[in-house]
């Protein structure tokens, strides 16, 4: 997501890289564990799913601005993962499109390879749209039972809504946003906070994204201790 703490990392065009095969993508502060995986079976409503997206942008204005990336992964209420690589992609943009956008913007894409990468990426816009929503059904296959999760994610949202309305379609209309217990806790637990070399910080939308999930999962064993595990039906 665009302008968030530094963040993402430079990954394969189609799909996540698997947890633990870099350093990049594991915590080091002893605070943090292990996301696990579940059993590969669909999520229903009783399991609490949660369909993590993150996208990277042109710009801030839905309106106008496009999507570049998108990554996607999903967990059940318990944080415990799916399948441990999700779905990325980069979406092939015009040059005319991308010379548009802001000094900040083309400095950043830039530099982790987005922009280069769109150049020269085979996914369209529609070809994107219509496997993000294909994944996300072949693990919540019940409509509006999953909520949608990341950091700001109301950004991504409203992206979403512009380009893939077939996707929030699909997804409850809640979300849980990392962002919103992050300053909450910032308030309230102002000696308690996620270490700063604990998240990758990248800028690319697969690091963003699972910076997110471990954020929470933090959240989670720090600060919401004591939590009702469900069963995963």
């Amino acid at each position: 997501m665009l302008r968030r703490t530094a963040q993402t990392h430079r990954l394969r065009l189609s799909l996540l890289r698997p947890l633990g095969s870099g350093s990049q993508n594991s915590f080091q502060n002893p605070q943090f564990h292990s996301l696990r995986m579940l059993p590969q079976t669909p999520l229903n409503f009783n399991s609490g799913p949660m369909v993590w997206i993150d996208c990277e942008m042109t710009g801030l204005d839905p309106r106008r601005d496009r999507i570049l990336e998108i990554a996607v992964l999903i967990t059940n209420g318990d944080l415990e993962l799916v399948d441990e690589r999700g779905i990325q992609f980069v979406i092939r943009t015009d040059k005319a499109v991308l010379n548009s956008m802001d000094e900040w913007c083309r400095m950043q894409h830039g530099k982790s390879g987005l922009t280069q990468a769109c150049m020269t990426s085979p996914h369209t816009r529609e070809h994107v749209a219509k496997a993000v929503l294909e994944y996300i059904k072949k693990w919540v296959p019940q409509k509006r039972t999953a909520v949608l999760a990341g950091n700001s994610v109301h950004a991504d949202r409203s992206f979403l809504v512009e380009e893939m309305p077939e996707v929030i379609d699909w997804l409850h209309y809640r979300i849980v946003d990392v962002s919103s217990v992050k300053e909450l806790c910032r308030r309230w637990y102002p000696d308690n906070q996620v270490p700063k070399d604990a998240l990758a910080g990248k800028h690319r939308a697969s690091d963003d994204i699972m910076d997110s999930i471990k954020e929470l999962s933090w959240y989670r064993q720090n600060i919401f201790v004591q939590p009702v595990s469900r069963k995963t039906c």
